[in-house]
């Protein structure tokens, strides 16, 4: 939780003095800038899925949170579920939208550019053609995904491009779903 005194700039929403503090305490030690994410997952039965996230290692140390959270994951009828939740692709774009916002965000906060709000509509296309395996030339996941954003600030629209393309390099989901990321699997008894 960020320390807020009389002394604190905040911008955005964002404890900039916090963050440049964070920073510098980094630049001293950056073991503590490693962090080590966890979900666990249970199959509920047909298409539905709940992920719960609790615990997280970061600042050296393990943390628990107070009130986990709870994701429902579901298919759309068409796709064989029951809809009781948006599905693995949908949880995908909202973390994208998400962390490529909050990078753009505390970006402008650091440079002292003010944002009054942020929308943006992300959309990707898929080809069932390669989740079915029916043609193994086709990726199952996204083609590509496009993100639009309207963003009222009075920073030039220079600007406001130069940050969504540092937002979109800054973005822990949006380098992971850009680049060759190895995932492991094994089965546990």
């Amino acid at each position: 939780m960020s320390k807020i005194t009389h002394k604190s700039k905040i911008v955005n929403g964002v404890n900039v003095t916090q963050l440049f503090e964070t920073i510098e305490t980094i630049k001293g030690n950056t073991e503590i800038a490693k962090f080590n994410f966890r979900a666990k997952n249970k199959w509920i039965g047909g298409t539905e899925n709940h992920t719960t996230i609790n615990e997280y290692y970061g600042a050296c140390q393990t943390h628990n949170r107070n009130n986990p959270h709870t994701f429902v994951k579901d298919e759309p009828p068409i796709l064989l579920g029951a809809d009781k939740g948006a599905n693995p692709v949908e949880y995908l774009l909202a973390g994208l939208a998400g962390c490529i916002t909050t990078s753009l965000v505390a970006h402008a906060a650091a440079r002292g550019i003010k944002i009054d709000s942020i929308e943006s509509t992300l959309e990707g296309d898929i080809d069932l053609l390669g989740f079915l395996q029916l043609d193994r030339n086709v990726n199952p996941g996204y083609q590509g995904i496009n993100i639009s954003f309207k963003i009222e600030s009075d920073a030039p629209k220079e600007t406001l491009q130069e940050l969504i393309e540092l937002a979109k390099k800054a973005s822990p989901v949006a380098n992971t779903v850009s680049r060759p990321t190895p995932i492991n699997v094994k089965l546990v008894q």
